[in-house]
């Protein structure tokens, strides 16, 4: 009985140092998950790092992320190759002034957006009027569609579903007497919120005509295009790309920019489609301007080049947004939320 009675009271003490053991070590748990809660309750989230509104040298904390983020801006440039324009990218940067207040004044464990401000280069495309644009600036991972329309109906509306089940903005430049007699049509394509362009209003070789003809061109369409759609229109295509500059010149002396493309399906050839597809997958880049038109062949092809586009991680954009200087990759778009 009495080595019964000490075997229990080892046995006990034992239990008492454990459990005492294991008190000392939730207690000791507990006070560093404290530490660590009122520690992280004393920060401010920014841009997925924690930073001490008190810390002296939080501005320059906020200038080191600052600097690996900040992007400096694209001037507009003469392309020699084409003898034409590469139009501008803004910059942005992010303002240190803006955000360190916002940090400082945050509610303790909250999260802090940064705040950012863009940076206009010094030349643009507007000091460029009498140079036609080939492509968007090769900073953007974008693509445009330019869909000239003077005929092709019967293909055209196809065309149209597939740029809708797949979600692509494009930008049709529309001849005037077509949109005239094609009311509906015109009003589908706006309907999309697709891009409008000018491509003249008889179809004419322009080369032949004086300056002021061609002006009556130009705004004859653009008279039918706004009347139709209620859209002011800020790009003209020469019909037959034809790269004179007296075009280019009556065209800026109403305000608008000639459009010219980098990659050409020659659709109206009917190569064939899957040699339209390769003409355009083959040769993409950064800022490609796509021309095409409505022909039996191109629904087909349009398809194919859609995916091949995305294939090669580009957007497609209307001419309007690949040259809309305000430029936000979209590597950046979960920091414009903030973190």
């Amino acid at each position: 009985m009495k080595v019964f009675w000490v075997v229990k009271a080892k046995t006990l003490v034992f239990c008492l140092a454990a459990c005492f053991a294991l008190l000392l070590v939730v207690f000791s748990l507990n006070f560093a998950a404290g530490e660590v809660f009122s520690r992280k309750q004393k920060h401010v989230l920014f841009l997925g790092q924690e930073l001490d509104p008190k810390d002296p040298d939080l501005r320059q904390q906020v200038e080191r992320m600052a600097a690996s983020l900040n992007q400096p801006p694209e001037p507009a440039r003469y392309d020699e190759v084409n003898k034409a324009v590469i139009p501008e990218v803004n910059g942005f940067e992010i303002d240190v002034d803006a955000c360190v207040a916002a940090i400082k004044g945050a509610k303790k464990g909250g999260a802090v957006i940064p705040v950012w401000r863009e940076i206009e280069p010094e030349m643009k495309l507007s000091d460029f009027a009498l140079y036609p644009v080939y492509q968007g600036n090769p900073v953007r991972n974008q693509v445009a569609l330019v869909i000239n329309v003077s005929w092709g109906n019967e293909y055209l509306e196809e065309m149209l579903t597939i740029l809708k089940e797949n979600a692509v903005p494009a930008s049709f430049f529309l001849v005037g007497r077509w949109a005239e007699e094609n009311p509906q049509l015109v009003k589908k394509i706006a309907d999309l919120e697709m891009d409008f362009g000018n491509h003249g209003y008889s179809d004419p070789h322009m080369q032949e005509l004086s300056p002021e003809e061609i002006k009556e061109e130009i705004e004859k369409t653009n008279k039918a295009i706004e009347e139709l759609t209620g859209r002011q229109v800020r790009w003209f295509s020469p019909p037959y790309g034809e790269k004179v500059e007296k075009i280019y010149a009556a065209a800026a002396d109403l305000g608008m920019h000639t459009i010219l493309w980098s990659l050409d399906t020659i659709d109206w050839q009917l190569p064939g489609e899957d040699a339209i597809v390769r003409r355009i997958v083959d040769n993409l880049h950064n800022g490609a301007i796509i021309l095409m038109h409505p022909t039996e062949q191109t629904p087909g092809a349009l398809a194919a080049i859609i995916q091949g586009v995305r294939e090669k991680k580009l957007e497609f954009a209307t001419v309007t947004q690949l040259l809309d200087p305000s430029y936000w990759p979209t590597k950046y778009s979960m920091l414009w939320a903030g973190n």
